[in-house]
């Protein structure tokens, strides 16, 4: 059974989760620049689900696995509430796949420009989760 949280709660921790967020990102840039490009995808990645989670929560959903965080992010955030665009649920499918080879795979390499648009993908996912977190709390 879930403990409820309450809307002041929700609000830290989508706060807190977007941090988090952030600094997976900026680490990401780091990686990319020090051409450590593999590590650099999974940090974007990471990046991704950090604010998926932050958005989330604030609608009261909470999902405790990765393929939850997809699902419940393209289920009530993409196609039922519509408040993100419906390209978020392929571009997180993408880039959670690109991030589980980058990680577990064998001989896997992934270029500079594989890097480049993975970290593109999640500035572009951070500043709209952003732009929605900012919004819902302005109205409470």
């Amino acid at each position: 059974m879930k403990e409820q949280l309450s809307l002041e709660d929700r609000i830290s921790l989508s706060k807190y989760r977007s941090e988090i967020a952030i600094n997976r990102l900026k680490a990401a840039r780091v990686l990319l620049k020090e051409g450590f490009y593999n590590d650099a995808i999974s940090k974007a990645y990471f990046a991704i689900h950090a604010i998926s989670r932050a958005v989330l929560i604030l609608h009261d959903i909470r999902a405790f696995t990765h393929e939850g965080v997809k699902t419940m992010l393209s289920k009530e955030l993409i196609k039922e509430a519509k408040i993100l665009p419906r390209d978020f649920a392929k571009k997180y499918s993408q880039l959670k796949a690109l991030r589980e080879d980058a990680d577990y795979e064998d001989f896997i390499s992934y270029t500079k420009e594989d890097a480049e648009e993975a970290i593109e993908i999640a500035d572009r996912f951070i500043q709209k989760g952003l732009e929605i977190i900012e919004e819902i709390v302005k109205r409470q």
